[in-house]
């Protein structure tokens, strides 16, 4: 294949001519999400700040900050008051898109540095990466451009914003190609350091017993006694994080994988009590971008086989 064709692949990929309907909803869904549902607890901040006089484990974000804010003045009681106030009142306004890029911008930056400062106490989790990441790639996207104040006025002014545009894809794709290394690296992990094991149905077995016993969960503790069914669900697990890649190669088969990765985290909550909310959120957004362009693909696809079936029918001879 010449070098143009896989340059014209790659922009189809990433940068299809679409309207910016889907991003304009998954911006609303995404900011929802991030201040009723995922937005930090001061009160966690505050007590880390009074506990510790230093960091335990800086990130680099944190090292990067204190290098030119002092720590007393940023990670202080007052510092951290006005630092959520900013960044909850920015949440604010790129939900309902009045000044959308740099509401979201100050949003992402807020929330970075919540995630950061609580990361720099010995405990790091992964789960908030991804979507800290999708919260940038928004706001350099036209995310405004629909469902938003900023449309609205532009609307009025007879100024209205591109509403079809090739840069409305790219920040969801993206969020589709980071969700898709995550799963085959934990796929990846278990399969190095678990092999054969982890397939056994014992191996799940333990792990349920261990989280659903600890966090009182009695679905989990009746999954962890089924060892045929821990058997399938683990089979289950390892196909599924490893062949997610499918979804981006495939384009068909993505609603598919969606629908699989939210029932499956919800699953690992409700039986282990393992909170994957942010991936349920971005994977809840995949599908409100993919289903109805795969919709109307199918819908193309049948009316096209619908009219050359009518065409072979019409030049057959009459009986």
């Amino acid at each position: 294949m010449s070098l143009a064709r896989w340059l014209t692949r790659w922009n189809a990929f990433w940068f299809p001519t679409t309207t910016t309907r889907a991003l304009g909803l998954c911006r609303m869904v995404a900011v929802a999400a991030q201040l009723f549902w995922f937005f930090p607890k001061l009160s966690e901040h505050l007590n880390l700040v009074e506990k510790n006089s230093a960091f335990i484990q800086p990130q680099a974000l944190i090292m990067a900050l204190t290098a030119v804010v002092p720590r007393d003045l940023l990670f202080s009681e007052t510092g951290l008051r006005s630092l959520y106030v900013v960044t909850m009142v920015a949440g604010v306004l790129a939900l309902v898109g009045w000044w959308t890029r740099t509401a979201l911008l100050v949003l992402a930056a807020g929330i970075w540095i919540f995630v950061a400062h609580l990361y720099s106490y010995g405990g790091v989790h992964h789960e908030a990466a991804l979507f800290s990441i999708l919260l940038v790639c928004l706001a350099c996207s036209p995310s405004g451009d629909s469902f938003s104040l900023d449309a609205l006025i532009r609307d009025r002014r007879g100024d209205g914003g591109p509403r079809v545009v090739d840069t409305a894809s790219w920040a969801l794709r993206l969020a589709h190609v980071l969700l898709a290394m995550t799963y085959f690296s934990t796929g990846m992990t278990k399969v190095i350091d678990g092999g054969p094991n982890w397939i056994n149905g014992y191996t799940l077995q333990g792990y349920l017993f261990g989280d659903a016993i600890a966090r009182g969960l009695p679905l989990g503790i009746w999954l962890a006694r089924q060892h045929e069914l821990c058997v399938v669900l683990s089979v289950y697990t390892l196909l599924f994080e490893l062949f997610f890649f499918v979804s981006l190669l495939v384009p068909w088969t993505a609603p598919l994988f969606f629908i699989s990765g939210i029932g499956f985290h919800i699953s690992l909550y409700l039986t282990g009590g393992h909170d994957f909310f942010p991936h349920i959120v971005t994977l809840v957004m995949l599908l409100i971008a993919t289903v109805p362009r795969w919709w109307e693909e199918r819908q193309g696809a049948i009316a096209a086989a619908t009219a050359g079936l009518r065409r072979r029918r019409a030049t057959l001879p009459a009986a």
